[in-house]
């Protein structure tokens, strides 16, 4: 009977031991983050042995627009934790008010991942009902047996209303893997955001462009426009993978949007580039060859409607410097003279060689293209463009879009046998459109 008692005893004792080991695998519990109002020893108070941040690896939190935020406005945040010793990670990051740090909950938190999840502090269920919340790695988050560093990102809105400065706190786990609370490193770090409130915007009628050309005139579906006015935007920067969902190009990046109206219906455009004095605009495929009614529109406001001339097709050779075509040899290697692009070591065509220039606005595609959907493959041209090098034809073998990007199409072209040395003008032609003249530097 002692026999069998003390196994009993120890089996409880074992459960327990296990249990402990494996408890924050799905997530610590709420206040770990170094917060004011949190724990100050933040992961260290279970991952016993270490004192904080005291290896030589990190947290970070990566903001794609900078450390502000736009009241209302959902931005994507990532969590960055490395270190080079250690395979198994996690973290909890909390988002509190500078006029109330340990209590002041700032905006709410969203997975877009099975890798982060959302707990409260009074540890109901959510919404929240009290206290502030946290979002932190999920059981699968943890990606045990990933070397040097993993990186979780979420979405999170901020207030709707201008709030003053807001904090973010995290807490990062480098674990060992080992399925204890032994041999983890703690990092922890935060960064605060200012609030950047919009202006309404303003665009002139003069103001939308291709961007291919930086001139008024016509531009086809499937094509990118330049937008030039004040107060657009208060942030500037590119569209990034995290703003594609599901292979869809994203139609706002940070609070602005482009409006097409066009037979009195509105729809998005596609969002590559914003900044205060300039976006960078994608028409979508399927655009009326009409004339198009273009709005921007941010937080605060709207633009009048501004006129777009679109056509079935309008080509235009993207360029280096607004002036060199951009292209590549049959190898992949990039064309050019010697020294044309930093870094990149380039040479120039050779007279009866296959290059393959890069456009916009080259027209329909077969199949044609979905609507809004990156393009997974190399859809063909219905209709091949000419194209003249030095006054000369040169010979259209292919034409489609690139897979993987917006608006831009692969046109390979033999350049023709008879072509002089130099710098040689090259315009493409597709019906009744032509480019405007690029370069193109040839050299037997």
């Amino acid at each position: 009977m002692r026999t069998s008692g003390c196994y009993f005893i120890g089996s409880i004792f074992i459960s327990v031991a296990l249990t402990n080991a494996f408890a924050h695998s799905y997530g610590p519990p709420p206040g770990f983050t170094a917060a004011p109002g949190d724990n100050a020893r933040a992961c260290t108070a279970c991952h016993a042995g270490n004192a904080l941040n005291s290896f030589s690896g990190s947290v970070n939190i990566i903001l794609k627009s900078g450390p502000v935020y736009i009241p209302g406005v959902k931005q994507r945040v990532m969590v960055q934790v490395a270190d080079a010793a250690q395979q198994r990670w996690g973290f909890e990051l909390t988002a509190r008010l500078n006029s109330d740090p340990a209590n002041g909950q700032a905006g709410e938190f969203a997975p877009v991942d099975n890798f982060t999840q959302v707990i409260c502090q009074d540890a109901g269920p959510l919404p929240c009902a009290s206290g502030v919340s946290f979002i932190e790695h999920t059981s699968a988050g943890t990606r045990n047996g990933t070397p040097g560093g993993a990186t979780f990102q979420f979405d999170w809105t901020p207030p709707a209303a201008d709030v003053g400065p807001v904090t973010f706190y995290v807490a990062g786990n480098a674990a060992n893997g080992d399925g204890t609370d032994l041999g983890d490193h703690i990092y922890t770090s935060s960064i605060q955001l200012t609030p950047a409130d919009p202006v309404a915007p303003s665009v002139t009628a003069s103001s939308v462009v291709s961007a291919a050309t930086l001139a008024s005139g016509p531009v086809a579906a499937n094509s990118w426009i330049t937008i030039f006015g004040s107060n657009l935007g208060v942030t500037s920067r590119g569209w990034s993978e995290s703003d594609f969902t599901q292979g869809a190009y994203p139609t706002s990046l940070d609070g602005v949007s482009v409006i097409l109206t066009a037979f009195g219906a509105p729809r998005l455009a596609y969002i590559g580039y914003v900044s205060p004095t300039q976006l960078n605009v994608l028409l979508p495929s399927d655009t009326n060859a009409t004339s198009v009614l273009v709005q921007v529109r941010n937080t605060a406001g709207i633009t009048p409607q501004v006129p777009l001339t679109v056509q079935s097709n309008a080509p235009q050779l993207l360029t280096v410097g607004g002036k060199y075509v951009s292209g590549t040899h049959a190898d992949g290697s990039a064309l050019g003279a010697p020294g044309l692009l930093p870094s990149i070591v380039s040479s120039p065509a050779v007279p009866g060689e296959t290059i393959f220039l890069y456009a916009t606005g080259c027209g329909a595609t077969s199949p044609a293209l979905i609507p809004g959907q990156v393009p997974g493959q190399a859809f063909g041209l219905v209709t091949l463009p000419q194209v003249t090098i030095g006054g000369i034809a040169g010979t259209v073998v292919s034409g489609a879009v690139v897979p993987g990007t917006g608006g831009v199409y692969q046109i390979g072209v033999r350049i023709p046998a008879n072509v002089a040395n130099g710098d040689l003008p090259v315009v493409m032609q597709l019906g009744t459109t032509g480019s405007v003249l690029a370069l193109i530097t040839v050299q037997r």
